[in-house]
C-alpha cells in the first residue's frame, strides 16, 4: 500500500502541512510519495530532504524570532514587486545543491507555464529551481526563467496536486488543503495584521496592508489586495471542482481563513492548527486504509 501525499499552496497558510505531517507520523502514516504545489512544495522538500516532520517544524519555527524582511526585499519592476534574488539565496542556504531525483521517495513539484498555462511538474533537478518556481506568486515575485520558459506559482491550474500522485503508482492518496470558503461569521481572506507584519518591508506596507478609516470602517482593498483575493477566490473555486472530480481518498481541509498569506511570523499557531484539524481525522484515514488492506487480500 503506497500512500500519497498531496500538500497544496497557500503561502504562509501551507505551514499547517507541517502540523499535518507530524499527525500523521506519530501514527505511523508515513507517505510514500509527495507532491506539493506553492508552499506545499516547499514544505514537502523540507520534510524529503530533513528527513521528519519534528526538523520541518523546528525549521519552521525559527521564523518567530527571525527578521525575514531581508528575504522580502521591494523592487517595483514590469515582472514583480519583490525581488527574488534573497528568497533564491534562503532555498540555496536550505537546500544546496540538492536534487529530487536523489531523495528518498518520489516528490513531484507543480509550477506553470506563464505565457503559455502549461502545467509544468518538475520529478527531478534541482530542488531549488523547482521550489522556486511553485511559489512565484504573479505580481509578487516574477516569474522564474528557466530553460527558456517563465514559471510562476503552479495552484494557478492545480492547486492541490492529486492527479500526478494516482499517475506514479500511489495506492491511496490524502490530499491536503488549506484554502476554502470562509466560515459564515467570517467576511472574507484575512489580511487584517499584513500592517504591522515583520516580514513585509515598510515600503511593502504601504502596498498590500488594508487602512482603516478614522469612523472604524474598512477602507476599500488596493490594488494589490484585490489580486491575492481574487487569486484565492478562484483557487478556491478551483480546487473543490478538482477534489471533486479527481477525488482523493481524504481530503484533510484546514481551517486557515485567519490567517494572511505573508504571516510567516505566526509559524507556531498555524503549525498547531494542522495538527488540530489532522488529528480529528486520522482515525478515518486509518480506517479506509485497513479496509482498503482488506479488500486487497494478502
Amino acid at each position: 500500500m503506497k500512500i500519497g501525499l498531496a500538500l497544496g499552496g497557500g503561502g504562509a497558510k501551507g505551514l499547517a502541512h507541517i502540523g499535518v505531517l507530524r499527525v500523521l507520523e506519530d501514527h505511523g502514516l508515513v507517505p510514500d510519495l509527495i507532491a506539493g504545489t506553492g508552499m506545499g512544495a516547499l514544505v514537502g522538500a523540507l520534510y524529503c530532504v530533513k528527513g521528519g516532520a519534528s526538523e520541518v517544524e523546528n525549521f519552521a519555527l525559527g521564523f518567530e524570532k527571525s527578521d525575514l524582511s531581508r528575504y522580502l526585499s521591494l523592487r517595483v519592476s514590469s515582472s514583480g514587486l519583490v525581488s527574488d534574488r534573497r528568497v533564491r539565496e534562503l532555498l540555496d542556504d536550505t537546500f544546496s545543491d540538492a536534487r529530487i531525483e536523489d531523495l528518498g521517495r518520489p516528490f513531484f513539484v507543480t509550477a506553470v507555464d506563464i505565457l503559455s498555462g502549461e502545467e509544468i511538474i518538475f520529478s527531478g533537478g534541482p530542488i531549488v529551481e523547482a521550489v522556486m518556481a511553485s511559489i512565484s506568486i504573479p505580481v509578487v515575485f516574477p516569474p522564474c526563467g528557466l530553460n527558456g520558459r517563465y514559471l510562476a506559482d503552479g495552484g494557478l491550474v492545480d492547486l492541490v496536486p492529486v492527479d500526478i500522485l494516482k499517475r506514479n503508482g500511489a495506492d491511496f492518496v490524502i490530499a491536503v488543503n488549506v484554502l476554502g470558503p470562509p466560515p459564515p461569521t467570517a467576511k472574507g481572506p484575512a489580511m487584517r495584521t499584513l500592517g504591522r507584519n515583520r516580514l513585509l518591508p515598510r515600503r511593502l506596507h504601504a502596498l498590500v496592508s488594508r487602512r482603516s478609516a478614522s469612523s472604524g470602517r474598512q477602507a476599500a482593498p488596493n490594488i494589490l489586495e484585490e489580486l491575492l483575493f481574487a487569486i484565492e477566490i478562484m483557487q478556491v473555486e478551483m480546487v473543490a471542482s478538482k477534489l471533486k472530480n479527481d477525488a482523493p481518498d481524504v481530503v484533510v481541509q484546514v481551517e486557515t481563513t485567519d490567517f494572511a498569506m505573508f504571516e510567516f511570523d505566526r509559524p507556531r499557531e498555524i503549525i498547531d492548527r494542522g495538527k488540530q484539524t489532522m488529528r480529528r481525522q486520522v482515525g478515518e484515514v486509518e480506517r479506509l486504509i485497513a479496509a482498503r488492506l482488506e479488500e486487497r487480500g494478502p
